[in-house]
């Protein structure tokens, strides 16, 4: 019988090469918790737990003091190993008596994800059971339990057995005020196929001639299977949002992740401009707004994508449930991070292969942004993809050196 035997945290502080912007606030460094869980079988395994200010509700210090409450709790509890049965190359989670299983369709499962943890982890319910657990905080957790799967023989098998470990990866683009042609050569270079570019934080018209500049570069560079995923962090109002719509075109554009704040105006954009949108932050507030389970009803025309941070939105089991949704509805799923280490974005990563969304590229070209990081293996972005057996290999290579043990 399995037990969890130790429960650590420590906390990491992390400078960026140069400030980042969020929401139009400067951030000079990236802070965050690492979770280390120690089971009586011999797995350490890491999750990170790191609020991103600006973006989340929760704070640091609140994260913090919730971790060391949970640490209580946690201690002790018994991790009830189940069969494991996998078939072929790819995975997704299916019930408990296959939670990974072939070529299946996630549109086909019945329980998902949280079956996973409901199974070999029976006191997790009861852990979340509160409403007031912060998402930082379940995703960290949800990290470190899963990467007790992920280090197991069976699923070591499957990833290592299989040639479909590339992963495709979007590049992001945040400062608008460089060279853009040497930019877009290098991006292209580089074997990039879409490119998350973040808008509305200049002049209005000095970022529309901006991204008709890109999407001139686009079509005279015999790359026209380009996408730009365009982020307006709904700072814009409707007007400024129409008017940046109609102003650049629809052509070449993937979606714009929140145009506006105000989500009841997206059909309005969508009509007047053409150009579909993605949810992000905006997700929480169309879910309350629309819930589609219970009414049967249909997701708006509008609606291209659910970008998915598990750290902003709760979690891995979480993200599992709107995966499955939105394939259904024929909504494109989009993994991304917020800025956390390489330790989050290797579950990640992972996380995407599970859910197959290998062909869907990720928001994690992030790690960039850091000078330094977690892991003692830098996580390579090579012709626009991530090689997923090197994740694998290097997920708990963690650099102690740059950690503090978390005294709460």
């Amino acid at each position: 019988m399995e037990k969890i035997i130790e429960f650590n945290l420590y906390k990491y502080n992390l400078q960026f090469a140069q400030s980042v912007k969020i929401k139009n606030n400067k951030l000079t460094s990236r802070a965050g918790i690492i979770i280390n869980i120690k089971t009586s079988s011999g797995f350490s395994v890491f999750g990170e737990t790191a609020p991103l200010p600006f973006f989340n509700s929760e704070s640091f210090e609140e994260a913090a003091l919730q971790l060391k409450k949970i640490k209580k709790d946690i201690i002790g509890c018994i991790i009830d190993k189940k069969p494991v049965r996998i078939e072929n190359t790819k995975s997704v989670f299916l019930n408990p008596e296959a939670i990974l299983y072939g070529k299946s369709k996630l549109s086909d499962t019945v329980n998902k994800f949280n079956d996973y943890f409901l199974t070999d982890f029976g006191f997790f319910k009861d852990i979340f059971s509160d409403d007031g657990i912060f998402p930082s905080v379940k995703f960290g957790i949800e990290m470190a339990l899963l990467n007790i799967f992920f280090l197991k023989p069976d699923f070591q098998k499957s990833l290592m057995g299989t040639e479909e470990d590339d992963l495709q990866v979007s590049k992001l683009f945040m400062d608008l005020g460089t060279d853009i042609k040497s930019s877009m050569e290098r991006i292209i270079k580089d074997g990039y196929r879409t490119i998350k570019i973040k808008v509305g934080r200049e002049l209005l018209d000095y970022e529309i001639n901006k991204i008709k500049e890109i999407k001139k570069f686009i079509k005279y560079s015999a790359k026209e299977d380009i996408k730009l995923r365009l982020d307006a962090n709904g700072l814009w109002d409707l007007e400024e949002a129409v008017r940046f719509g109609n102003q650049i075109g629809s052509d070449w554009i993937e979606y714009i992740e929140d145009p506006m704040d105000d989500i009841n105006k997206y059909p309005i954009f969508f009509s007047e401009t053409g150009i579909p949108i993605a949810l992000d932050e905006k997700l929480s507030d169309f879910l309350k707004l629309n819930d589609i389970n219970k009414t049967g009803g249909k997701y708006p025309d509008y609606l291209k994508a659910f970008v998915l941070k598990p750290g902003f939105i709760g979690g891995f089991s979480k993200a599992s449930d709107l995966i499955a949704d939105a394939k259904k509805a024929g909504i494109t799923s989009v993994l991304s991070n917020s800025f956390e280490s390489s330790i989050a974005v290797s579950a990640i990563v992972l996380f995407a292969y599970l859910m197959d969304l290998n062909n869907i590229p990720v928001g994690v070209d992030t790690l960039k942004f850091l000078k330094k990081n977690l892991l003692t293996e830098d996580i390579e972005i090579s012709e626009g993809k991530i090689k997923l057996k090197k994740i694998l290999k290097n997920m708990s290579k963690i650099n102690f050196e740059m950690l503090e043990l978390l005294d709460y």
